[in-house]
């Protein structure tokens, strides 16, 4: 009887074992790998960016409505007009290109040694980097017209 109660705990202890969550590729709390840190620096920047969205559509509808009152005046300064939908289209395209990089995105493509990995995420930083760019230029082009 005795020797069942100790074989018991030690298969406890087996299977309790270390309960730590341990770190995998991309879906590291903590990065372990140059890929995973990479992952990480993506994701980071298209939270940044996509955290902006709204805002890109509250000034796109702002800026067809004023292009459209202006539009709407006997003696309309048809550079201001032109500017506006610009502004409008520079953003629609901004957002166009965020989802064409979302839907392209795909952390399973990126291979599985760490040198594949970590040249595919390098590629979509850069990528990611420029939707960002895109993003932020677009909506300061429109806050300035709409000031």
């Amino acid at each position: 009887m005795k020797s069942f109660v100790y074989l018991s705990i030690l298969v406890l202890l087996a299977a309790c074992g270390d309960s730590a969550p341990k770190a995998t590729n991309n879906n590291a709390a903590i990065p372990v790998t140059g890929s995973d840190s990479l992952y990480k620096a993506v994701m980071e920047v298209h939270d940044v960016a996509m955290a902006r969205m709204g805002e890109m559509i509250r000034y796109k509808k702002l800026l067809r409505q004023q292009a459209d009152s202006i539009k709407g005046l006997k003696d309309h300064d048809t550079a201001l007009v032109e500017g506006l939908e610009n502004a409008a289209k520079d953003l629609n395209d901004a957002e166009e290109l965020m989802n064409k990089w979302m839907q392209e995105f795909d952390p399973d493509a990126a291979g599985t040694t760490e040198k594949d990995m970590t040249a595919y995420y390098s590629r979509e930083k850069e990528k990611v980097d420029t939707v960002k760019v895109r993003i932020f230029s677009s909506l300061e082009k429109a806050q300035q017209l709409v000031k």
